[in-house]
């Protein structure tokens, strides 16, 4: 069986654990909240238009950095606690406290995974569905500054590299009957310059794509656009900073039920040994 002094031991370890993932999550957090090109104040009227029940991913999005630092403040003040009770026998009490708040965020964790679980293609079909619904009705300019929805898909293609929702591999695509291809008079272009490798913010007007066939006349097929749609490319974002809980998950999760287990242990030790 592990002495007092083995679980005294593993226990510091998990909190310092602890106290290193909750640096781990504040700063990108801050980082996200200082400087973030992916997701920046040009494409979140966009994202505001996407919603799911009551939801809508413009707050997310917005509101995703304060709560990587709240979260990662938590933890922190996790660790400070366990640490206490485990080097404090006098403050043993903070073991306790330690082990209910790791058995509510245990608890926390395992239903969002199973929410994740269940409702994951629902949830990734009503985005795709709600983005090109959004892009059929809303875009309206092929520039940065007419319309705000429409320049927030601009900047969305500029910032993920995408093109439309669905990748463009013909002349028959999702820009066909947005009101910008079926808008009086019609675009001479079959995609927007925003589709093409080269353009930023800065060229935009001068139309500086790396291919000079791109953007494609409307009656020619595209050639020289990003090859990947703009669901595609979001959802690869956002699967790149998920890697971690898929290999970290599981690992975390051992580390978790370690830590109570030996909070419980000490504190149960300990208080035999008052008597």
């Amino acid at each position: 069986m592990c002495s007092p002094k083995c679980a005294t031991i593993i226990l510091i370890g998990i909190n310092v654990i602890f106290f290193l993932l909750g640096l781990g999550i504040i700063i990108p957090g801050i980082l996200l909240l200082v400087d973030n090109e992916a997701i920046n104040d040009k494409i979140i009227p966009l994202f505001k238009e996407l919603s799911l029940g009551s939801t809508n991913f413009g707050d997310l999005a917005k509101n995703l950095p304060i709560a990587l630092i709240s979260l990662g403040s938590l933890v922190l003040v996790i660790s400070v606690i366990g640490l206490l009770g485990t080097c404090c026998c006098k403050i043993r009490c903070f073991l306790m406290v330690y082990a209910i708040i790791v058995i509510i965020l245990l608890i926390g964790k395992v239903v969002v995974l199973a929410l994740w679980y269940f409702m994951n293609d629902k949830f990734t079909t009503t985005i795709k569905d709600e983005m090109l619904k959004n892009l059929k009705a809303k875009y309206t300019n092929d520039d940065l500054t007419s319309n705000e929805i429409s320049t927030s898909w601009n900047q969305l293609q500029l910032a993920f590299e995408c093109c439309a929702i669905n990748a463009v591999t013909s002349a028959t695509n999702d820009f066909d009957n947005t009101t910008w291809q079926t808008g009086s008079p019609p675009p001479s272009t079959d995609i927007p310059i925003s589709c093409c490798p080269g353009v930023t913010s800065s060229n935009y007007t001068a139309a500086a794509a790396t291919n000079p066939l791109c953007p494609s006349l409307t009656t020619v097929a595209p050639s020289g656009q990003y090859s990947k749609g703009c669901y595609d490319a979001i959802y690869d974002f956002i699967k790149g900073y998920s890697l971690w809980f898929y290999i970290g998950g599981p690992i975390l999760f051992l580390i978790e039920i370690s830590g109570i287990v030996c909070a419980f242990y000490l504190f149960c030790k300990n208080d035999k040994e008052d008597d």
